[in-house]
């Protein structure tokens, strides 16, 4: 999905559910994590913010990662280089947009982000997954 369309439902979103800001995160080229600054207390509400985004999104990877999300009752982004075939490694997600508000989630989450990446590096995992790209 292009960065564009990612930003428009974002938008929408924020809008729609009073979310404070938000931050894209590139994961690959036109695959985007979005993170949003406003927490919520029941994960029902988290879970309502996501399926709404995946139905106006119209795009069946998006609806499928969701319906994973709500299935383990937790949502996960990755932070870390991942392993793909053959024998590469797709990179750190990094920031590519960010609108509004930070000190809430988005804080919360950039701070899990870094203390995750700081413990690969120290297991030297992480060196030795991104040497390989």
């Amino acid at each position: 999905m292009p960065l564009e369309k990612v930003r428009e439902l974002a938008d929408l979103a924020l809008k729609r559910f009073k979310l404070g800001g938000y931050v894209i995160l590139e994961s690959s080229p036109n695959n985007y994590h979005v993170v949003f600054d406003r927490p919520f207390r029941y994960w029902s509400k988290t879970a309502r913010v996501m399926a709404w985004i995946a139905i106006i999104s119209g795009n069946p990877n998006v609806q499928k990662w969701v319906c994973m999300q709500l299935i383990k009752e937790a949502s996960t982004l990755r932070v870390s280089p991942k392993p793909t075939n053959p024998e590469g490694y797709k990179p750190t997600p990094k920031i590519v947009y960010q609108y509004g508000g930070r000190n809430l989630g988005i804080k919360a989450y950039l701070e899990a982000r870094m203390e995750t990446l700081k413990l690969l590096k120290e297991l030297e995992i992480y060196e030795e997954q991104t040497t390989q790209t």
